[in-house]
């Protein structure tokens, strides 16, 4: 017959417990903390019942387990506070089952639990007898039996879990048994917020466990880290003051007698806190040296522990980066086989969800995919936002490569991260048919307004043919209106054409000073009959050449002198051109086209200046505007002038600068390469 006490507020309650146990047991039935001590040692277990004590069911479990570590204590109930099971544990509480769930297993749980404890009794009672008459010899080899059953049982929990709060609980479970202790608890490390929590603990209150805390740089957990030894109550460190009050705060916060440091590989990664037996009595040194020698192996566990539980959380975190990634990732191994493959990456290449590249070979990847990885993985060739067509998916691609490599840097493999840039080609496209279609409403409107302009004087004049045609002075006039606005249209036909196709040069070395006075003998012809132009030419040295197209660089000049003749609103327009050697380039030039000009000496550029007295670019327009396409202030042209320049320029490796303040002209800064002849 074994002895139950039934701890409930409910005595019905007891014919409930009596039918689900049956008559193999006999209970007893007890209604609070009161009467519970005289009772303990007649019982075998005890059954708190939770939905009748609630709180109280904690002061109940202490009873018992203060009373006798050989009772264990079951709790039953429905609809219980969770919180009141999470303290119950913490007081020593060994199982809880909810009456509506779990009930039917409570009588082989209530089975199990007291033949264990009767066992468990029978050792003990023949422990102490043998021990009357055991030789330290003996006593050497019990205590031996005792390590390695320790150290196989941990040695299997290992090999089969990897649940650290379930070691540390096997660990103090260990410690109470063996050198009966009756409270015991060990701290942790956080590195962040470097402090020591208790992970684990075996009759500490629910209020120490929960704010007991030891700060790293300071008192206990601080000399712990520095010495590596034992602290006790009786054997305090010589040390100053401070630091002994500090050691013995912390070791009363955490209610122990004994602090023995876990520190694996030197570094202290937690401290075993131990209080009294249960006699009372404090550990003795030897059993100290032994508990020290379990914590080394237990300190290695733990860190093997907390890295394993470190390397998963790293793992579920890169996981859940790549599954939330707006890009899509493949990576590959040396083998070469697909590594990692998220699902952006699977959306992006149209492939179900039940498709699985992950394991499968880089062949299974779309080309050129698979071949730019390869390409990456054997000869270390980095793309960094390379644009590529997939056929297979029909899609255009940004990516980026790169190799993969271990700690020791050898390379592991190879990965790519992609997106799919389909939307923005489309746009893109979009974009270019809108700006030719703009372009080309901007051609048809200059165009047009051009022509008309030319044909206007023509019909006028065609128009009174009939009436004037013996008139010498019409005929004249005829003539010279007819020819000007001819070569108007053509020099409009040719800056079309030249604006259309791409350029074409034909370098020779030419004499500056002979193309600008070339130049200055075209711009003339373009002068109104109305206006005067004055042009002063100034070049610092003689003989100055640059290797050029002859025929492109006096348009080019030549626009840019037209430009600024028109610009004038004076009767007399004054050209200064000045030429002159630069060693280096301003910062406000920029030479976008970068050539290679024949015996080129570096850093040898020629400077030309085109300054008019014209009244200067309005303040609120953008300087480098007017090199846009049809950009013009004036009523005729179409604006194509000065891009025309900018082209030609910039094509010779050089770079033209606008210079204008409002009232007082605007200078045209070209600059060029300097030519020099081979010595």
């Amino acid at each position: 017959m074994v002895n139950i006490l039934f701890v409930t507020h409910e005595e019905k309650r007891k014919d409930f417990l009596g039918n689900i146990l049956g008559p193999d047991y006999f209970i007893v039935t007890c209604d609070g903390e009161q009467k519970i001590e005289g009772l303990l040692p007649l019982v075998d277990l005890v059954i708190v019942d939770f939905s009748s004590l609630g709180w109280e069911s904690l002061k109940v479990i202490s009873l018992a387990r203060k009373s006798s570590h050989l009772i264990d204590v079951f709790g039953i109930g429905k609809e219980v506070n969770k919180e009141i099971i999470k303290a119950a544990q913490g007081r020593g509480l060994s199982e809880y089952i909810d009456v509506d769930k779990d009930i039917s297993f409570l009588p082989k749980l209530v089975k199990d639990k007291v033949e264990k404890q009767i066992l468990i009794s029978k050792i003990e009672e023949k422990k102490i007898s043998e021990n009357l008459s055991l030789s330290p010899i003996e006593e050497e080899k019990n205590s031996s039996l005792e390590e390695w059953k320790f150290l196989e049982d941990m040695s299997r929990f290992l090999a089969y879990g990897y649940n650290l709060n379930e070691l540390l609980q096997f660990f103090l479970n260990f410690l109470s048994r063996i050198f009966g202790v009756t409270r015991l608890c060990i701290l942790l490390g956080d590195r962040v917020k470097n402090t020591y929590t208790v992970k684990a603990c075996l009759g500490l209150s629910e209020e120490t466990k929960k704010y007991a805390r030891l700060h790293s740089e300071r008192g206990l957990a601080k000399f712990l880290a520095r010495e590596g030894t034992v602290v006790t109550r009786e054997n305090f460190p010589h040390t100053d003051l401070k630091t002994t009050y500090e050691i013995r705060q912390d070791m009363k916060l955490i209610q122990c007698n004994t602090a023995i440091p876990l520190s694996p590989q030197g570094r202290l990664i937690g401290i075993l806190g131990i209080g009294p037996k249960i006699t009372g009595e404090n550990i003795s040194l030897k059993e100290i040296k032994q508990i020290f020698l379990f914590s080394n192996q237990v300190g290695l566990a733990i860190q093997n522990l907390l890295f394993y539980e470190e390397m998963s959380w790293h793992k579920r975190y890169i996981e859940k980066v790549l599954e939330n990634a707006s890009s899509g990732v493949i990576s590959i191994d040396t083998e070469p086989r697909v590594v990692t493959c998220n699902p952006r990456a699977q959306k992006i290449l149209k492939l179900s969800e039940s498709s699985n590249l992950i394991g499968k070979d880089i062949r299974s990847l779309p080309s050129p995919l698979a071949d730019l990885l390869f390409e990456t993985l054997n000869k270390g060739i980095s793309h960094e936002r390379k644009e590529v067509y997939v056929p297979a998916i029909r899609s255009w691609l940004g990516i980026n490569t790169s190799q993969t490599r271990d700690a020791e840097g050898k390379v592991i493999g190879s990965m790519m991260i992609f997106t799919d840039l389909t939307p923005v080609k489309e746009l893109e496209e979009e974009k270019k048919k809108a700006q030719k279609r703009d372009f080309l409403a901007q051609v048809a409107t200059r165009l047009s307004h051009e022509l008309r302009n030319s044909f206007v004087p023509i019909k006028s004049l065609a128009e009174l043919l009939p009436s004037k045609y013996l008139d010498e002075e019409f005929q004249k006039t005829l003539f010279s209106v007819v020819t000007q606005e001819i070569e108007r249209i053509d020099d409009l036909i040719e800056r079309l054409v030249f604006f259309s196709q791409p350029l074409k040069l034909e370098k020779t070395a030419e004499s500056l000073p002979d193309l600008i006075n070339e130049t200055l003998e075209k711009a003339k012809k373009r002068v109104p009959p109305d206006k005067d132009v004055q042009m002063n030419i100034t070049c610092k040295e003689e003989n100055l050449q640059i290797y050029v197209d002859k025929k492109a660089i006096i348009e080019a000049f030549k626009n840019i002198v037209a430009n600024s003749i028109e610009a004038v609103e004076e009767k007399i327009a004054k050209i200064d051109i000045n030429c002159e050697v630069i060693s280096e380039l301003p910062d406000k030039t920029s030479i976008k086209v970068e050539k290679k000009i024949k015996s080129q000496q570096p850093g040898q550029y020629i400077k030309i200046e085109f300054k008019d007295n014209g009244p200067g670019l309005p303040e609120e327009r953008n300087s480098n505007s007017i090199f846009d396409p049809f950009f013009t202030t004036k009523n005729r042209g179409i604006g194509l002038g000065l891009t025309i320049s900018q082209s030609i320029i910039e094509e010779h490796g050089g770079s033209i600068v606008p210079l204008s303040k409002k009232g007082e002209g605007t200078t045209m800064m070209v600059y060029l390469p300097r030519y020099q002849p081979p010595t």
